[in-house]
């Protein structure tokens, strides 16, 4: 099956020699014992721009904490994940310690993220999750921000949503590991990459035969660290370091230079996010 577009010709794309990841959570606690340790091994292999997406108020301050230590490397997202609204009846007070971070934001935000749907865990916040999106997605559109999206097990549940936003609406649908048809929906929305991690360096990992379909234009890179460790470092925490191990494996999957990979996936994410 050939491409459903063109890839881009190296001579055709800038001259880059730096990374973006778009998506770390470099707020954790897992970070707390050598956080500046870990940007400065990001640093090293060329991460330059790291995206730090919320979850939710309970690390809010952890996440500006961040931000404001690092500001050179770190930007901040701000939402409401979408597990944060399971079993949480008070999602809609949380919402507005969105809108109010947003009204008179302590940092410059880069997204509306991490929002979406999320079934794996829980279906019965199902009605609730869809609502939360659909008012952050209200938000995005009324701030000019990009949206970092999470879906797991809620693709038939989320384009519904998404589709009467087309043209209203860009971003990143973080972490995708969905299907070629998953793909070109998305595709008819304009806008939007799919974000591209660790997951495609495991063994039988079903995404990749999708991800040689699609246009390296159309992606960019992130850890999801301390989560989704790329091989052959599995089974340890994940951090942005880890970066180029990933474009060393997509580069492979796509048949490009990493070169290639690394100009393309920053150029995407410069235009969404920086």
């Amino acid at each position: 099956m050939e491409s459903l577009q063109p890839t881009p010709h190296p001579a055709s794309l800038p001259s880059v020699d730096y990374y973006v990841d778009t998506h770390a959570h470099l707020f954790d606690p897992d970070f707390d014992p050598d956080r500046a340790e870990t940007l400065a091994r990001a640093s090293a292999v060329g991460v330059r721009q790291i995206i730090l997406p919320a979850v939710d108020s309970r690390s809010h301050r952890a996440l500006l904490d961040t931000v404001r230590a690092y500001p050179d490397m770190c930007r901040a997202a701000i939402g409401m994940h979408p597990t944060s609204v399971n079993e949480n009846t008070r999602w809609r007070e949380e919402l507005q310690i969105v809108r109010q971070l947003l009204k008179e934001p302590p940092v410059k935000w880069c997204a509306i993220g991490e929002v979406g749907l999320d079934l794996h865990w829980s279906t019965s916040s199902l009605t609730a999750q869809c609502q939360a999106l659909v008012i952050q997605m209200q938000l995005a559109i009324e701030y000019d921000l990009p949206l970092i999206l999470h879906v797991r097990d809620a693709w038939n549940e989320i384009f519904p949503l998404l589709e009467p936003l087309q043209g209203q609406i860009r971003g990143v649908f973080h972490s995708f590991q969905g299907t070629l048809k998953d793909y070109e929906r998305i595709a008819t929305l304009g806008g939007f990459a799919i974000g591209v991690g660790g997951f495609i360096t495991y063994k039988n990992s079903s995404v990749v035969k999708v991800l040689e379909q699609i246009p390296i234009e159309n992606m960019v890179l992130e850890t999801d660290s301390p989560y989704l460790t790329p091989v052959p470092y599995r089974g340890t925490r994940n951090e942005s370091a880890h970066i180029p191990v990933i474009a060393a494996r997509l580069a492979e999957i796509k048949g490009l230079s990493v070169e290639t990979v690394r100009a393309a996936t920053t150029a995407r994410a410069a235009g969404l996010f920086l």
